[in-house]
């Protein structure tokens, strides 16, 4: 008689196959890979913050400035001086400027007086009627006691630019003014926002 076979029936393949499948995994699992790589470097960039430098007539602050003074002023007069704005520092800015104009005694001067802002480099006439020349700035105020450059106006790092201030006793001022008095403080700003 001969060997009988063992027979194997489809259960047999199936386990076969479930453990080399385990023993494909785990080579898998614990072979090793090796990846080139490389990398570049990029330097030497060296960042500075600028500066802006706002400077009227060549100051962060003016005072005792005397040039609009006008007194015995009288229905018709004006005033002018120019004043030159300039970035003293390293980058570009735009700039606002206002008035503020007291009313200590009650009269009112300020309200009566009349702005003009011009990009003039000089005055014209003589005192009483000294006037800038030139057209108002679109936009400029016409009040000493509120916005006379609302919108900014770009000055380049180290540039500058005039700007002429007249200030007029309108003809048909009220006879209720005489003897008025009004100081004023012209404030100019800077920013770095150009937008």
């Amino acid at each position: 008689m001969g060997k009988r076979r063992a027979s194997r029936g489809p259960g047999s393949a199936r386990i076969r196959a479930a453990l080399s499948l385990g023993v494909v995994l785990s080579v898998g699992a614990t072979g090793t890979f090796a990846y080139w790589t490389d990398s570049a470097t990029v330097s030497g960039t060296t960042l500075t913050a600028g500066t802006i430098d706002l400077k009227t007539n060549g100051s962060d602050n003016v005072t005792g400035y005397t040039t609009l003074n006008l007194s015995a002023m009288v229905p018709g007069n004006s005033t002018a001086a120019v004043l030159t704005i300039a970035n003293s520092g390293t980058a570009p800015l735009k700039y606002t400027a206002s008035g503020t104009a007291t009313n200590a005694d009650g009269k009112d001067l300020r309200s009566a007086l009349v702005v003009k802002v011009t990009g003039d480099a000089t005055t014209s006439g003589t005192t009483p009627t000294v006037t800038c020349p030139g057209t108002a700035i679109a936009g400029s105020g016409t009040s000493l006691n509120g916005a006379l450059l609302p919108t900014g106006r770009l000055v380049a790092a180290g540039a500058s630019e005039k700007v002429c201030v007249q200030v007029t006793l309108p003809a048909a001022a009220a006879t209720a003014l005489q003897g008025a008095t009004t100081s004023v403080v012209l404030t100019f700003t800077g920013t770095s926002d150009l937008s």
